[in-house]
């Protein structure tokens, strides 16, 4: 639900406008602070990429609506905050492409989404101390995802507020039908999100613990001998 699926002129041009023209000035400072990637991390941030795109295609169905997993949370931990920008950019972009939210909103995306991906590594490292990488991972996930549904929320109320009232509902009982309904779903959403991202991090951090930002989790005595 972190991700707006509203079609083309629903959105007055005052609102996704600045939004589109925000996430291209973001996306220019990612892509600067980037230049210097080296091929291999190119190739890794694709590759997360695509995951992040699969996820969101996937409808995963949730009371009466469908709910798209975003893997900010995961996505941010592993990538950052430049690079997860990059990659919310270009997965809402081809998303619109197929019918998953209008080109209007693809900067409003950027943003929503982006904003929960540099959130979570800096929370992710500070809970790193006290908890091992699938907890740490999974915490950073549901805070990542509150304040991404929290501008979704937003955007989508404003979007309500837009609308001319039909017949004695007035646009103050939409907004809090909304709020009514979308909350227990989104903190349903919340829980898969983060446990999707606690089993992520468990398997990087039996597989591939390089992978994960921060100090390496120490392996169970005898492990070596038993590689």
């Amino acid at each position: 639900m972190s991700h707006l699926h509203i079609p083309d002129g629903v959105l007055p041009l005052w609102l996704w406008a600045p939004g589109l023209a925000v996430a291209l000035i973001v996306l220019g400072l990612a892509a600067r602070a980037l230049r210097d990637a080296p091929r291999q991390r190119v190739a890794y941030q694709g590759a997360l990429g695509a995951l992040v795109l699969a996820a969101m295609a996937i409808e995963l169905p949730l009371g009466p609506v469908d709910y798209h997993l975003s893997l900010v949370g995961p996505v941010g931990v592993l990538l950052g905050a430049a690079a997860g920008f990059e990659v919310v950019f270009v997965a809402s972009t081809i998303l619109a492409f197929v019918g998953h939210g209008g080109f209007t909103v693809i900067g409003l995306n950027a943003l929503v989404l982006g904003a929960g991906a540099a959130l979570s590594r800096p929370l992710y490292l500070a809970l790193r101390p006290r908890l091992d990488p699938a907890r740490a991972m999974a915490l950073a996930t549901a805070c990542a995802q509150a304040v991404s549904g929290g501008l979704w929320l937003a955007v989508v109320a404003v979007a309500l507020k837009l609308q001319p009232a039909h017949g004695t509902w007035p646009v103050s009982g939409r907004v809090a039908l909304l709020g009514g309904i979308a909350l227990p779903l989104f903190a349903l959403g919340v829980a898969v999100e983060s446990g999707v991202a606690f089993g992520l991090a468990r398997f990087l951090a039996r597989v591939r613990p390089d992978l994960l930002p921060g100090p390496r989790p120490v392996a169970a005595p005898g492990a070596e001998d038993a590689a």
